[in-house]
């Protein structure tokens, strides 16, 4: 017992007894809080290419659109997050399919505040950040349709390595019937489907790419016949560059959530067979 009360080993003691009490704290706090802090900093530019079509006999019209996406102001448990939508046709911009919108989302849930006074309409469920940690096989409930104002359920398609990325594959389709105000056909029922296959880096959580989407408004009365249809997917050059951002992520993740506490924990080791050996050194040097 005298050898553990000697400085020496006292030190190393007390060394062992933080670490073992500071990993836990670092994975249970810290280690969220900072990659909570790192949402606040959210920030992406992206690209998509497709086509709109009108009812006949209008021919599907090329478009692209560039998305900017960032969080503007944290305010308590709230981050105030910005999208801005340009869409445009040989250089023109569609002011129909472009928009400047505001979410208001939980830090802590990563989910749209419903009827959160920032926002410009209300909102719930997940869009562009979704649950962290996700598992192969289960799918995303609540996840937010702009285009339909309702959400739906994202299902897990498969899981894909691109670029030594893993990435879990998604889609979600619903459709809905309501009566609508349209211009030369007045008030009319009309069925709105919205479809979606997009890309998430399982870990973080975050939308890596969308493989496609589409939009289609269809009139119901007099006749059935569509009016609509949009579609459109992630560019080339908008892919690879979020695929770099997706390996950022995921290592500044791992990081956080496992090379640190794995460092922290092979210091609490060589301390303790420090202390093993510091002890065995002392006893000897006490025997006559």
């Amino acid at each position: 017992m005298s050898a553990l009360k000697r400085k020496s080993s006292v030190a190393l003691i007390i060394g062992i007894v933080i670490i073992l009490l500071f990993i836990p704290t670092w994975y249970g706090v810290l280690a969220p809080s900072l990659i909570i802090s790192e949402l606040g900093k959210f920030e992406l530019t992206t690209s998509y290419e497709g086509t709109y079509e009108r009812s006949y006999p209008y021919a599907p019209t090329p478009i692209l659109i560039r998305a900017h996406a960032y969080a503007e102001e944290v305010k308590g448990d709230n981050i105030i997050m910005k999208m801005d939508i340009n869409t445009t046709f040989d250089g023109v911009e569609l002011s129909e399919f472009s928009a400047n919108l505001t979410y208001v989302l939980n830090k802590f849930t990563r989910e749209n505040v419903k009827n959160a006074s920032e926002a410009d309409k209300p909102r719930e469920g997940y869009d562009y950040i979704y649950p962290s940690h996700l598992k192969a096989g289960e799918g995303i409930s609540k996840a937010w349709l702009e285009n339909l104002n309702t959400t739906a359920t994202l299902e897990f398609k498969e899981n894909i390595v691109e670029e030594g990325v893993t990435l879990y594959k998604y889609s979600a389709e619903k459709t809905i019937t309501k009566e609508m105000y349209l211009p030369f056909y007045e008030t009319q029922n009309c069925t709105l489907t919205s479809t979606k296959t997009i890309l998430i880096e399982p870990l973080s959580g975050l939308w890596i790419y969308t493989e496609n989407e589409t939009f289609s408004l269809t009139l119901l009365d007099p006749v059935e016949y569509q009016l609509l249809y949009l579609k459109y997917n992630s560019t080339a050059e908008a892919k690879t560059q979020r695929l770099t951002d997706a390996k950022t992520v995921y290592n500044g993740m791992q990081l956080f959530e496992l090379y640190i506490p794995s460092i922290l924990g092979v210091i609490s080791v060589i301390l303790t067979i420090a202390l093993a050996f510091n002890v065995r050194r002392l006893k000897r040097k006490k025997q006559p």
